[in-house]
């Protein structure tokens, strides 16, 4: 049985951020790539949800890189992942914590 993914409010404000930031400083091959790039992530996670390391903060979130500038955090909890954060990885980490917490 496949995971049930769930976008957190904060993960789909940060991924309408990144899209808004590729809109602005790249082309619209990088959205497409971004995107399809996060559904195929998405594909994986609801297969195999633990696949991707826990982050060293909260062995409870797990990180996968997206793109090499653009990180999602994301936790599995019984049958349902929660997809936490899109993370712009030119951005301090320190805020990170304070985000996921």
């Amino acid at each position: 049985m496949a995971f049930k993914i769930i976008y957190t409010p904060l993960a789909k404000k940060s991924f309408q951020q990144n899209i808004l930031y590729l809109d602005e400083n790249w082309t619209i091959k990088e959205i497409r790539n971004f995107i399809q790039k996060t559904s195929d992530i998405v594909d994986i996670l609801k297969i195999n949800p633990v696949l991707f390391p826990p982050w060293e903060f909260n062995k409870t979130i797990r990180k996968v890189v997206i793109v090499k500038q653009i990180t999602l955090f994301y936790e599995v909890l019984e049958k349902r992942i929660y997809l936490h954060l899109f993370w712009n990885n030119y951005q301090d980490p320190e805020r990170i914590k304070y985000l996921l917490e």
